[in-house]
């Protein structure tokens, strides 16, 4: 297998990423992406990346990745993906897919175009929980599943109160929906199930009559 040339925009979360490409075999994280600059010469350093950019499409153009991680805020996931996709990379890309289906859909039409593949990180469906379930749904241990129900408690707020992930024009209302269904989908085979019930709880409407930052 040839040695596969990563890199990463957003170094936020994606900072997680490039941690978890570091260990991986026959993987090289060549180039890192991130207007702010002092956390990408932080990110550069820490994980010995040379090939640093301010500017995500310029990284695509210079560096023939083979793969793509975007981790930037939700606004600009279909943007990067598609650039990435029409320099030949695959692309690993942060949940939600994009800000709405039709995104979405131009996302997926440019993969198939591009004969690349498309990933969205729903790490949840890699959980020890849902792995455990899927592979109790797949022996019949529940005969034919027709029902779910998922419940999401976040004890901690909301993620960056005040930034890009609580103003609804970069988040598009942010992940957590899909957490739950991410979950859900992954132990039911195909066809989809009857119905699943979701049920999140991150404080939102306290936080709605008490803070500004908050749309």
């Amino acid at each position: 297998m040839k040695n596969l040339r990563v890199g990463v925009i957003g170094l936020g979360i994606g900072r997680g990423h490039v941690r978890e490409f570091h260990r991986l075999p026959d993987v090289t994280v060549a180039a890192l992406a991130d207007p702010d600059a002092g956390r990408l010469e932080s990110a550069g350093q820490e994980f010995a990346v040379n090939a640093l950019y301010a500017d995500g499409f310029e990284m695509i153009r210079q560096e023939g990745l083979d793969i793509v991680a975007v981790a930037t805020p939700n606004a600009f996931h279909r943007d990067y993906t598609i650039a990435a996709l029409r320099a030949g990379s695959h692309v690993l890309c942060e949940k939600p897919m994009a800000l709405n289906a039709r995104e979405s859909a131009q996302m997926l039409a440019a993969a198939r175009r591009a004969g690349k593949r498309i990933m969205i990180n729903f790490s949840f469906r890699f959980s020890p929980q849902a792995l455990a379930l899927k592979k109790e749904v797949d022996a019949g241990a529940l005969g034919e599943v027709y029902f779910g129900r998922t419940v999401w408690l976040r004890r901690r707020g909301v993620p960056g109160l005040g930034g890009w992930f609580s103003r609804k024009a970069l988040s598009g209302g942010g992940p957590a929906p899909l957490w739950n269904v991410s979950f859900a989908r992954t132990p039911v085979p195909e066809p989809a199930t009857a119905g699943v019930l979701l049920i999140a709880w991150c404080s939102l409407c306290v936080i709605r009559r008490t803070h500004k930052g908050f749309d």
